[in-house]
């Protein structure tokens, strides 16, 4: 554990309308496991989170395809799923008869489909709420036609509980979101479980804490910081950081984070429960910063005043007590602060011109 840090306890696809579809070449999967017979579909798989899942699932054995609308500026990328033996078809989840007639027959569902833009959804709301509401209501809807039998696990937010008074979040805390994106997540984690209640519809809502590692776009500073932080500091441009940068987070490594996702979907015990990912472990964001730089071995960090639009959305401390997805599904944060940025610092070393 580095000084500083506490322990406290986590091609151009524009038009969605299109549905081509494509086998991709890869390698032998030795099936070995109990996902090895099982049909998974991953919407919003050559995204971040999308794609670390889809790799994840893959090395389990199952038989992965993956829907993604392929809209800007949401990280998709077929970089992420390069040589992986998946089915790609192009589409938009908001499209009911697409999706009734992909899921038939499918066995579980992972819905990482999202508008995940903080900032975004507060300067286009109408857009935030047709994605993040409408979006898993068209699948709960054809999943109640074509496929009741179905599980879907879906990746939701920290966001849906915003500001937490003494820093710690577990899933018993209050939900206060403080933007339109933290409001419609919740939204859709509560049709998700009114859908399993009135419809024996199987879910399990995964809270995703400040996610980093392979795979996340870097373009903008809008999502993964650490990954937005790490390509500023390979090309020896300014970390800005706000106020002191004494602002606390937790973060979550992406193949910790997919390894729940598995989890989740083989273990019937995670049927209609809420679980939060996190590391545990407390870091201030200029004590992140100043690792990354060593890591990297350049960068300089540069503290600015806050600005309106980010101090109105600005959540406070934030730490994830795990005890709750340890103890229920055994899962663990195998991978250390410092092994996540050394590992996710030589992926865009080599990979940085696919993602910028």
């Amino acid at each position: 554990m580095s000084p500083g840090i506490t322990r406290i306890s986590s091609n151009g696809c524009t038009d969605s309308n299109n549905t081509d579809s494509a086998e991709r070449p890869g390698f032998e999967i030795i099936k070995t496991d109990s996902l090895g017979n099982k049909k998974v579909l991953i919407i919003g798989g050559l995204g971040f989170i999308g794609s670390n899942v889809a790799h994840k699932m893959v090395e389990e054995g199952a038989e992965v395809t993956i829907l993604d609308a392929c809209l800007d500026p949401y990280g998709w990328n077929f970089f992420n799923i390069d040589g992986l033996p998946i089915k790609f078809i192009k589409g938009d989840i908001r499209d009911r008869e697409l999706i009734e007639e992909i899921i038939k027959d499918k066995n579980i569902i992972i819905d990482c489909a999202a508008q995940v833009s903080h900032t975004i959804s507060m300067s286009n709301p109408i857009l935030d709420v047709e994605i993040n509401c409408q979006g898993p209501l068209s699948l709960l809807e054809a999943c109640r036609k074509s496929n009741p039998s179905v599980k879907i696990i879906y990746a939701s937010s920290r966001g849906v509980i915003g500001g937490v008074r003494d820093g710690l979040a577990h899933e018993e805390s209050p939900t206060n979101p403080i933007d339109i994106n933290g409001i419609n997540k919740l939204s859709a984690e509560k049709y998700y479980l009114l859908y399993q209640k009135l419809y024996g519809i199987k879910v399990c809502i995964l809270r995703i804490n400040n996610g980093y590692g392979p795979r996340s776009q870097v373009r903008t500073g809008d999502y993964a910081i650490i990954n937005w932080f790490i390509k500023k500091a390979l090309l020896g441009e300014e970390i800005t950081l706000f106020g002191d940068g004494g602002q606390i987070r937790d973060y979550s490594y992406a193949e910790d984070i997919a390894e729940a996702f598995v989890l989740a979907a083989k273990k019937d015990i995670s049927s209609g429960e809420i679980f939060l990912i996190g590391s545990g472990e407390a870091v201030k964001l200029k004590e992140i910063s100043e690792l990354i730089i060593k890591i990297v071995g350049k960068g300089k960090i540069v503290y600015i005043p806050w600005i309106n639009a980010r101090k109105n959305i600005e959540i406070g401390s934030y730490v994830v007590d795990n005890t709750k997805i340890r103890e229920k599904l055994e899962w663990r944060p195998r991978t250390s602060l410092v092994e996540g940025i050394t590992k996710t610092v030589s992926f865009y070393k080599e990979n940085l011109n696919h993602y910028i």
